[in-house]
């Protein structure tokens, strides 16, 4: 296996061609016969093999011997004698049908056919001694241009190279009049090199150039065969083979990845048009032609083109990471030859956000292509029951959470888009206690718990909110053990410093008017204030440090 890199394009786009079974052919496999060298020419071209690498200095027998395509043994063809590159006469002779002469320079010249395709040997006597013999496989190659220039605009050019025998072909390429190198398919099971000029301009007439690269044991050589192209501009190629595919309903929240699909067909080049929301009017926003290695992405820098591997073998598919505003129909065209098939993809996107007031935390969804929407909603995940007040124009639906948030109305709000075709999509904000202070700005705008959860995990989530209340709860339960624990082992002072103690009854009380309820032998009830007065500065400390002594 030989392995050969070739990068191809003004893009850098490198394609790794597979050659295979390059060193032995039919000849060799089944008589173990080596050749020295191949020589390849077009069919119908004359061809001249040579026998000597060096002058002769003596003189010599010159035979040639041919073994044809399909057969297994050697057959005299022609012979002569030579002497110091001079023959003693022109000798000729005709083989299958053909006419073969010796040169002056023994060499072998004939007009290659395919019945003259095989294995020549020429072998060098002097006297009975056999000096030399050099074996040259002679490969035939064909190249066609379909359709037949002029080419009409716009129409697919497909340049086709056939070797025989298929096995001589290491590799190869096609390149363009400006010796730009073309994406070439080779078969070296059959042996054929294919390239295509998919949507033909004027500006792709010229000669295009066939390289081969093919193996004997004298070394490695690379041929190189050209084929005029024209172009008729006068006229221009209209598609009428053309397969619609079945239209697809999608849905996704903003900035989340979603699948543009194409026909699911091999391709020479696809075209994506872009149908904004809600609106007609198409525009072309991305193109790729996997011959020419060329692409154009017009206006999307979040499109993307799946898969490198894929496109080389012309399958086309795309990654789109949407805004709210990249919702609409995608139209992706795939085109073979001269057929095209089509596939739509129409696309809903949904995104929400929160916004505070005095009063209320309002929760809002927005959404795009309506054509396909059947319904949108917001619910309550904990308490799917509950009935939620929402208000709704097209495109948006919007419901409020009054402030401050209670249990009741903590929880998880989702927002439900669903398509005509039962698909869904939905935007999930979390309201926590914790998160609404009791003094919100008006106007303002909270971060959004956005989530896409599947169904099983909602139950999951149900538990954060629980926690969120339990969190809340602890704070308040350690102040009041600390009272109960205070009012266990509370010191009575005396002198410099007072203190007030009052509680909660149905009237509203001045917490520093009862000082003589820290004498009070029964726990006080409800909410406990606290109050140190001191008389003044120096009383403060001798008072501290009689109260130091009492509690210890």
């Amino acid at each position: 296996m030989l392995l050969c890199n070739s990068t191809m394009g003004s893009h850098s786009l490198a394609f790794i061609l597979i050659c295979s079974g390059v060193c032995f052919s039919p000849f060799e496999a089944d008589k173990g016969n080596v050749w020295n060298d191949v020589v390849m020419v077009r069919e119908g071209t004359s061809v001249t093999l040579s026998c000597f690498d060096s002058p002769l200095t003596s003189s010599v027998m010159v035979i040639w011997n041919v073994m044809s395509a399909g057969k297994d043994t050697w057959s005299n063809l022609i012979s002569a004698n030579c002497n110091q590159r001079q023959t003693d006469r022109q000798n000729s002779a005709v083989f299958g049908g053909e006419t073969f002469e010796i040169c002056a320079d023994a060499s072998l010249s004939f007009n290659a056919t395919a019945s003259t395709q095989g294995l020549y040997s020429c072998v060098i006597k002097q006297g009975y001694k056999k000096l030399q013999e050099r074996i040259v496989l002679l490969g035939l190659i064909k190249l066609s241009v379909t359709p037949t220039p002029p080419v009409t605009v716009d129409s697919t050019l497909r340049l086709t190279a056939q070797v025989s025998p298929p096995s001589v072909v290491a590799w190869g390429m096609w390149v363009s009049p400006s010796g730009e190198q073309l994406h070439t398919e080779i078969s070296h099971a059959t042996g054929s090199l294919l390239s295509k000029l998919p949507r033909i301009t004027i500006k792709d007439s010229g000669v295009y150039t066939c390289r081969i690269c093919v193996h004997g044991n004298s070394g490695t050589s690379v041929s190189e065969h050209r084929v005029n192209v024209t172009v008729n501009e006068r006229t221009v190629f209209n598609f009428t083979d053309v397969t619609h595919g079945v239209p697809r309903s999608l849905a996704t929240l903003s900035h989340s990845m979603v699948t543009l699909e194409c026909p699911p067909v091999t391709g020479d080049y696809v075209l994506l048009y872009w149908e904004h929301p809600d609106s007609s009017g198409m525009e072309l926003i991305f193109q790729f032609d996997r011959w020419r290695l060329s692409f154009t992405n017009q206006t999307k820098s979040n499109l993307y083109l799946i898969n490198s591997t894929s496109l080389a073998a012309g399958n086309f598919s795309f990654l789109l990471r949407p805004a709210m505003n990249d919702g609409g129909l995608y139209l992706c065209e795939v085109f073979l030859d001269d057929k095209a098939f089509s596939q739509s993809n129409r696309l809903s996107v949904l995104n929400g956000n929160a916004k505070s007031s005095r009063t209320s935390l309002d929760l809002s969804c927005v959404y795009s292509e309506l054509s396909q929407v059947k319904e949108v909603k917001w619910s309550h995940v904990q308490n799917p029951h509950r009935s939620l007040q929402t208000t709704a124009v097209l495109g948006r639906i919007k419901t409020s959470v009054a402030l401050p948030v209670t249990p009741e109305t903590a929880g998880q709000y989702t927002c439900t888009l669903y398509l005509n075709n039962g698909h869904k999509v939905e935007y999930m904000f979390t309201v926590t206690m914790a998160d609404i202070g009791t003094t919100v700005s008006p106007g303002s705008t909270l971060p959004p718990a956005v989530t896409l959860l599947p169904a099983e995990d909602v139950s999951k989530a149900s538990h954060v909110s629980t926690l969120s209340f339990l969190l809340f709860l602890i704070p308040m339960i350690a102040i009041a053990v600390g009272v109960l624990l205070w009012r266990q082992g509370y010191c009575i002072t005396r002198g410099g410093v007072q203190q007030s103690l009052s509680h909660h009854s149905g009237e509203v009380e001045n917490i520093y008017e009862n000082p003589d309820d820290l004498r009070q032998q029964t726990p006080p009830q409800g909410s406990v204030y606290m109050d140190l007065k001191p008389t003044s500065e120096m009383d403060v400390y001798k008072e501290l440090d009689r109260y130091n002594k009492l509690c210890g």
